[in-house]
């Protein structure tokens, strides 16, 4: 039975760990990434923490397996508020967990450091296995009712398979390893089922970032077997060292140290690679559409300007009236087409450096615009019943309402189901703007307001991010909430002068 469980807690921890590493270095930039990768890592030290100490027995290992044991909880709660998109309204719940499981895992090193032996016999007696289930009962039941509730309000059917997944990965997960603390906390009767259960979450973990993109996109099969791989074979190869240097245990911690450090060390590496490479893939590509956008808007006046300037050629050194009058006309004609670029260059590089210039800006007017300028009808606005004034620049603010706007209509895939309305409230005037379209799961929404972050294909990932640094420029601010299958609303809220 004995042998048994090391070869669960070796299988668990080269899961563990593998996918750990996948989540760093195949989808760094997804919302739960690190997060996941975090507890990937801890309960790879718990689990060859637990092989060590059954293969080579000593004290350090004990203090080590308690350690991590103590801040799995944490990390835990950490990737399903992540999951589900509550770090923001769970921050209380957050804190003090952390604060609780973080002063345990503190007390798992400092006392078996301070008072050898009786700290050692601390960590094993139903004292310290009481103190963690007394905080760690109610923090799985919190976990299990957010997810509970997040599966009952999708509607995107991979939504829920993806939440169905994680679900049982922390119902097995967390009820076999608490199975470990049960025997600990005085009945010896309940089976050590924690290497297991890890191993079987890291299994669902996975199969459900290969087949439901659990990280924004999918990891192929290939780069899964890879790392696993790698990693056997970084297991293995610690094993052997320390074996090799069984008669120090200072040297096994320093080994085990290092090799752990390597580990992660390549799997940032590769992270940051695979980022910096898609990061500077999309930058090109908003700099071609950020050009070939101010070529269109600086084309009609220059082909203006060249037109006046060919009639110019062709007329006389000694014009007659009506040529004066002419050249006249044209020359005009071209300082205002001269003045129009200046404005539109003027206008890119403010946008650029969000450089307010603010005068009183009727809201319904430039909403009206835009809608005109998306070709919406009227019927698609409604107006609150105060028309407000604000003080803001327009062609910025006119910018951040146009960017939401027409991330509305691509969301709807121009269809035109796309619903602004004005509101004022609370000192503020509000812009809504309303689509039907696919939507945002939670971790999506999480990360909606990040520079180059987006879900469409040709996106440029500045839209939404644009629009906050404007709001936020005019003293504003910019919320977005909905859900997959339901749709998308965001909130532009700018002070309101008073009246």
């Amino acid at each position: 039975m004995r042998e048994l469980r090391n070869w669960m807690s070796l299988l668990a921890a080269v899961g563990q760990l593998s996918l750990g590493v996948t989540a760093l270095a195949g989808a760094r930039r997804g919302a739960l990434a690190r997060p996941l990768a975090a507890l990937c890592f801890v309960l790879f030290g718990w689990n060859f923490a637990t092989l060590c100490n059954h293969v080579f027995e000593g004290d350090a290992f004990v203090a080590l397996d308690s350690a991590f044991t103590a801040l799995s909880p944490p990390l835990v709660l950490e990737v399903v508020l992540t999951f589900v998109g509550g770090t923001v309204l769970h921050r209380k719940a957050r804190g003090l967990v952390w604060l609780v499981f973080g002063s345990l895992a503190a007390a798992s090193i400092a006392v078996p450091v301070l008072v050898p032996r009786a700290g050692v016999a601390w960590l094993d007696s139903p004292s310290w296995a009481g103190a963690f289930l007394a905080f760690w009962l109610p923090t799985m039941v919190l976990q299990l009712v957010l997810l509970v509730r997040h599966l009952r309000h999708s509607t995107d059917t991979t939504e829920k398979a993806r939440t169905r997944t994680v679900l049982a990965a922390l119902a097995i997960g967390a009820t076999f390893s608490t199975s470990d603390i049960v025997h600990g906390a005085g009945a010896p009767s309940a089976p050590y089922l924690g290497s297991i259960g890890t191993l079987i979450a890291a299994a669902l973990l996975a199969s459900c970032a290969m087949r439901f993109a659990l990280f924004d996109r999918n990891v192929s099969a290939r780069t899964t077997l890879y790392v696993v791989g790698m990693i056997g074979a970084f297991v293995v190869a610690s094993l052997v060292l320390f074996r090799v240097l069984a008669g120090s245990l200072a040297a096994q911690v320093f080994a085990s140290a290092m090799m752990m450090v390597l580990v992660v060390a390549v799997a940032r590496e590769l992270g940051i690679a695979n980022a910096e490479s898609r990061e500077r893939a999309q930058r090109l590509s908003v700099l071609g559409r950020f050009s070939a956008q101010m070529a269109h808007d600086l084309r009609s006046p220059l082909a203006a300007m060249l037109g006046a300037v060919q009639v110019l050629e062709g007329i006389d050194d000694e014009p007659s009236p009506k040529d004066r009058a002419t050249r006249k006309e044209l020359l005009d004609l071209t300082f205002a087409q001269a003045k129009r670029m200046a404005a539109i260059v003027d206008s890119y590089d403010r946008m650029g450096r969000i450089e307010l210039r603010k005068t009183l800006v009727r809201v319904d007017e430039v909403v009206l615009a835009v809608a005109r300028a998306h070709g919406l009808d009227e019927k698609s606005i409604a107006f609150g019943d105060h028309d407000a004034e604000c003080e803001a620049d327009r062609d910025l603010f006119e910018s951040a309402v146009d960017n939401v706007v027409r991330n509305a209509l691509e969301a709807t895939h121009d269809r035109g189901d796309v619903r602004i309305e004005t509101e004022r409230r609370d000192g503020a005037t509000i812009v809504r703007v309303i689509d039907t379209g696919r939507g945002m799961d939670a971790r999506q929404r999480l990360r909606a307001f990040d520079d180059f972050y987006t879900t469409k294909e040709a996106g440029s990932g500045l839209g939404l991010s644009f629009a906050r640094r404007v709001m936020i420029a005019h003293g504003g601010d910019v919320t977005l909430a909905g859900d997959i299958g339901i749709g998308t609303t965001v909130e532009l809220r700018l002070p309101t002068v008073a009246s």
